[in-house]
């Protein structure tokens, strides 16, 4: 007995507050053997293990409520939801997924979470972190989410409380025109919330009632929305299902390393009509193979000139993440890796340096600064003390610094962190972004830094959550996300110098998916309160997934990409620019250059930023702040 006791009284706080945690998750998942892990790939679900991120030293601090709030989040999924019949109710468009995965989770979280007040307290401090972190919570209401706006409103209708008082001021931006659109069909969500078939059902009245495409969701365990038609085509899926799993050679179809998968998309492409060969990764392929509408739940009717184009989406955004560098990596790590950052910029930082001198200068040389003396308030004017001092009737002089051209301007480095940048791309790629924040930080110039990969090789949970609802066709985007902030606008080099050595770790690197990364920190720039707002983009070549790209149409992920530039160079005040090493990059930015020599780096980078900042800033219309639309020539 004295030996437990010791046993006991030698655990550490950290170790104690796993285990109630990890016990509390148990309870509310309804699953006493569910296994709970805790380390830098959290918070996630995966094939009935929950994986929590490291807690902090000290579990009284305000960031173990948010964690207990992520476990709270996933443990009330696992109880209060079914993934197969989410997968069948689910939209195909990419926006309309957005608000059913939004408001299906605020569902999940109301109807767990009824009678426990703590719970509640832990979900709302992971709710308030999670929209911070987007960006969210300083959006202006034209760029409120629409999604967790309607989440929001249906959270306060099932729980009889109000939006957390982070949320509310966001919420209230955009209550008044939600509750006009859809305020009849949430009060009816909300009396269905114990019912995910039913609720499901009718989530297409929201979809519609906010103008989004409720898509092709069945709603098939609903009596009020089935009919002939549908009740044929489960039958007549598994039936193409099954002519093609024996055409792909009959077993093997559910494999998990993605073999059969491929070599079924490579046989369908293979087969187009035109007799063109595919390739893994798009390059020479011009069009899908003909089908029509009602078999490619990815393509819209465009309203110019009537021709099929894709609708891009995501199988599930349920695994993706937007995550602080340093919750990728234990504090001790991170020193390592940066410590090996130094390092390089021993060797390279010279050159670097110089490089960013000399941008300095040139930056510095056109913000003109000048002073205005002699007024009421401001900075205390010392040079005129005198005059007190010999007159003690005089009044004190204050003076001010004229506001200089680069005071109100934010650019963002996003940096690809896929594999094939693994090595001396990746090393040189946060090596520049470290001396470039530090150079644009002296001129007054807010910097942010952001990476973009995925959590897994060849899809992860959403390949895997696919293959459970049946691999319908052409799911869109099956891989989950992982976009990395190592530097905010607003924090100081100084304190997150040490993250941008998280490029240097070793497993961190897998696929890249550009569009929807550029989106990501378009949307960031959006929410930014600075009038000129300026994105470089450095990557090694085009996106690359290989689970997206073997069940999709061809070039799927690289039209995409085109797309998104399109709109930011022809409709955002954003300025883009790209950085391509060892690719042509110019084939889809219309500003950009290619280095062969990933040495060119530091000198390209700090070339264009100095070239932006020469030219005049990007016009945008007096309306929305975006530019008038025009296309390239």
């Amino acid at each position: 007995m004295v030996y437990v006791w010791r046993m006991a009284a030698a655990e550490t706080p950290v170790e104690t507050f796993k285990r109630a945690l990890s016990h509390a998750a148990r309870a509310l998942a309804e699953q006493a053997e569910l296994e709970v892990r805790f380390g830098s790939d959290g918070p996630r679900l995966s094939n009935g293990v929950l994986s929590l991120p490291h807690p902090p030293r000290d579990p009284a601090a305000p960031e173990s409520a948010a964690l207990r709030g992520q476990a709270d989040r996933l443990a009330l999924r696992l109880a209060n939801h079914d993934p197969a019949l989410d997968a069948r109710l689910r939209p195909i468009d990419m926006n309309a997924a957005e608000v059913f995965d939004a408001v299906e989770q605020a569902r999940v979280e109301a109807v767990g979470a009824r009678e426990l007040k703590g719970v509640r307290r832990n979900l709302e401090s992971a709710l308030i972190t999670r929209l911070e972190k987007s960006g969210a919570l300083r959006a202006e209401a034209a760029q409120v989410p629409v999604a967790e706006a309607a989440a929001l409103l249906l959270r306060e209708r099932m729980t009889g409380e109000p939006a957390p008082d982070g949320a509310k001021a966001m919420l209230d931006r955009v209550r008044a025109d939600l509750e006009a659109k859809a305020g009849a069909e949430l009060d009816t969500l909300a009396a269905l919330g114990d019912d995910q078939a039913a609720f499901g059902a009718r989530m297409k009245d929201l979809l519609r009632a906010l103008d989004l495409d409720p898509g092709d969701a069945d709603g098939g365990d609903s009596p009020e929305e089935d009919g002939e038609d549908d009740a044929d085509k489960p039958d007549q899926d598994q039936a193409d299902q099954d002519e093609q799993e024996e055409q792909d050679g009959g077993e093997g179809g559910d494999s998990l390393d993605g073999t059969a998968d491929d070599q079924s998309a490579e046989d369908e492409r293979q087969a187009r009509p035109d007799g063109t060969p595919g390739e893994p990764d798009g390059e020479g392929q011009e069009d899908a193979p003909e089908l029509s509408e009602g078999d490619r739940p990815n393509h819209q009717q465009t309203q110019d000139d009537g021709r099929a184009v894709e609708v891009y989406r995501a199988f599930t955004t349920a695994y993706d993440e937007v995550i602080d560098a340093a919750e990728l990596c234990d504090p001790m790590e991170l020193d390592r890796l940066r410590a090996l950052l130094d390092a390089q910029l021993s060797t390279l930082g010279s050159v670097v340096s110089r490089l960013a001198n000399k941008l300095q200068r040139r930056l510095l040389a056109q913000q003109n600064r000048s002073w205005m003396f002699d007024l009421e308030e401001g900075m205390l004017d010392t040079a005129r003390l005198t005059r007190v001092i010999t007159d003690p009737t005089s009044p004190l002089s204050f003076k001010m610094e004229s506001e200089s051209p680069f005071r109100d301007t934010v650019v963002t480095l996003l940096i690809d962190n896929s594999g094939s940048m693994r090595g001396r791309p990746i090393m040189v790629a946060a090596v520049c972004a470290d001396i470039l924040a530090r150079t644009l930080e002296r001129c007054g110039v807010k910097v942010e830094i952001l990476g973009f990969t995925t959590r897994a090789w060849k899809g992860g949970q959403s390949r895997e959550a696919w293959i459970s609802a049946g691999k319908p066709a052409n799911p869109g985007r099956l891989n989950d996300l992982r976009h990395i902030i190592y530097k905010g606008a607003d924090a100081p080099w100084r304190r997150a110098k040490k993250n941008l050595g998280l490029m240097m770790r070793e497993g961190l690197l897998k696929e890249n998916i550009d569009g929807e990364a550029l989106e990501w920190a378009h949307d960031r720039l959006l929410a930014r309160p600075e009038a000129r707002r300026i994105m470089m983009v450095i990557s090694d070549g085009s996106p690359v997934d290989d689970s997206t790209q073997s069940a999709n149409a061809a070039l799927y992920l690289d039209k995409h990409l085109r797309q998104v530039i399109e709109k930011i160079e022809t409709r955002s005040p954003v300025e883009l620019l790209a950085i391509g090493i060892g690719h042509d990059v110019t084939r889809w930015y219309r500003r950009a250059l290619t280095i062969v020599d990933v040495e060119q780096l530091a000198g390209a980078m700090t070339e264009k930023l100095a070239e932006l900042f020469e030219a005049e800033p990007k016009s945008v219309s007096s309306k929305g702040g975006r530019a008038p639309h025009k296309r390239a020539a």
